[in-house]
């Protein structure tokens, strides 16, 4: 048995090495992916055959590891970078291989390798417990992470709470992160922002993740004065401490944001009283809307227009649930602001439940029994509406669209390595996804659909809102 160095993958390293954090990329034929990382290489040998001298496989050895991949198995070799890797660990539960409760805080340590993205992070104390509605009961979880006092990570703004996406029905493990950046390039205020990484739990790889800011009242997300301010959140699931059903359209409408209890207490009142005057200010709105009144004294018109662009670019049906759709005032003198934007796993070529969906159903139209959303249509169908969304969506189109395409190829670099790592321990899951091994050919199918959605768009009377 033969013995001899690979100096078409050696060399490569060697030369890398001036690089920060590079990694060796083995993509395989079939389902065969490796990733290691070229500091934890000892050296890289290959085994012969002792039958006909033929190159049989690769030995890559490693402080703590040794693999051999079969030549054969072996498509490309790539050397790279990766997103940065975050461990989480439960000191008292160290057997525990998943999170049971998305109530429960669990004391935990975390835990950041950078890989010369973001800086690394030793081990710091921080509660961990599930998070999501829907996607708590997918075999992926995501997670909720709080410290004891505000902190920077990933690159992200200091807070006290972060939020790990699983992202687990999305085939492309894009769809938020681009609707997020279409966000971004409409200048929407407090929009999120992402970092994709890998997930070790307990020593356990969880696969692909990214880590984004708590939607709430906070320095790091909608930074308004959370004792004259207000969030509230329209959603069906309707689990929130302070909540109502709407006077004229019955929409679930929740007190996100702040907790009324503490303010009321700052204030010296009651939190009822609290709850009630916020309620009267959205009766009052919404009774505007209802009337088809002049809306310029009670809502931006510009954040609804934006946040319907962005919605309707993706195809993010849940606004007619509705479902994480947003709204704030800093003061009860403020108008109504649509936003942030939020959750698109439900998006794109993924609505009602189902894959590889046609790029050409309207945005507001409903899509299962007892959903409606005339208050948003009663608004869209207004001239002041129609002139601005018209205005802004030309924009889009001929300066933002190309901006949105060249991210989607770059965050598409940054991610496959992870993508297709993610896909092999998260294999498709008939009727809820297709996995992200075939990364690539997810994300052209992705971008194809973008493209054909933005003119169905352009050319449907109503901007594909309604029909």
């Amino acid at each position: 048995m033969k013995k001899l160095f690979l100096l078409f993958l050696l060399l490569p390293l060697l030369s890398y090495g001036q690089q920060a954090h590079p990694w060796l990329h083995i993509y395989g034929n079939g389902t065969g992916f490796h990733s290691i990382k070229a500091s934890e290489i000892t050296d890289i040998t290959h085994r012969l055959s002792d039958s006909d001298d033929l190159l049989d496989s690769v030995i890559i050895n490693g402080k703590d590891s040794r693999r051999a991949v079969a030549l054969t198995d072996i498509e490309r070799c790539v050397l790279g970078t990766n997103v940065p890797t975050v461990y989480i660990d439960i000191p008292s539960y160290p057997d525990l291989e998943e999170l049971y409760d998305k109530e429960l805080y669990l004391d935990a340590t975390i835990r950041i390798d950078g890989n010369g993205v973001v800086d690394d992070l030793e081990a710091t104390p921080v509660s961990i417990k599930g998070r999501g509605n829907s996607t708590w009961s997918y075999a992926k979880k995501p997670y909720r992470l709080k410290f004891d006092k505000k902190i920077a990570i990933c690159g992200l703004a200091k807070a006290k709470s972060y939020a790990l996406i699983a992202n687990y029905i999305d085939c492309s493990l894009m769809r938020n992160a681009i609707a997020l950046k279409l966000g971004r390039l409409l200048e929407m205020p407090y929009t999120n922002h992402c970092q994709p990484i890998r997930v070790y739990f307990n020593g356990i790889f969880k696969g692909a993740y990214f880590i984004t800011e708590k939607i709430g009242i906070t320095g790091a997300s909608v930074d308004i004065d959370e004792e004259t301010g207000i969030l509230f959140e329209l959603d069906t699931n309707f689990d929130e401490a302070y909540k109502f059903w709407s006077t004229y359209y019955g929409l679930p409408v929740m007190v996100k944001d702040p907790d009324l209890a503490e303010i009321a207490e700052l204030k010296g009142v009651t939190p009822e009283s609290l709850f009630y005057t916020w309620r009267g200010d959205f009766d009052t709105f919404e009774a505007k809307v209802y009337a088809g009144e002049d809306l310029s004294e009670y809502m931006d018109l510009e954040s609804l227009v934006n946040y319907l662009i962005v919605c309707n670019v993706c195809c993010n049906r849940e606004p007619v649930w509705p479902k994480s759709l947003y709204l704030y005032k800093a003061s009860l003198d403020d108008v109504y602001h649509f936003g942030p934007i939020w959750d698109f796993d439900w998006a794109f070529t993924y609505n009602d439940g189902v894959e590889n969906q046609e790029p050409t159903l309207p945005l507001l139209e409903p899509f299962q029994q007892g959903q409606h959303a005339d208050f948003l249509k009663k608004i869209c169908s207004t001239p002041e509406f129609r002139a601005l969304y018209k205005e802004k969506f030309d924009h889009f189109k001929t300066s933002l669209y190309p901006l949105l395409l060249e991210y989607i190829d770059e965050y598409a670099d940054t991610i496959e390595p992870s993508a297709i790592e993610n896909g092999l321990i998260w294999p498709a899951e008939p009727g809820r996804t297709e996995g992200s091994f075939y990364f690539r050919e997810n994300v052209e199918i992705l971008k194809e659909w973008i493209r054909n959605r933005v003119e169905f768009i352009s050319g449907h009377e109503n901007y594909g809102l309604y029909n």
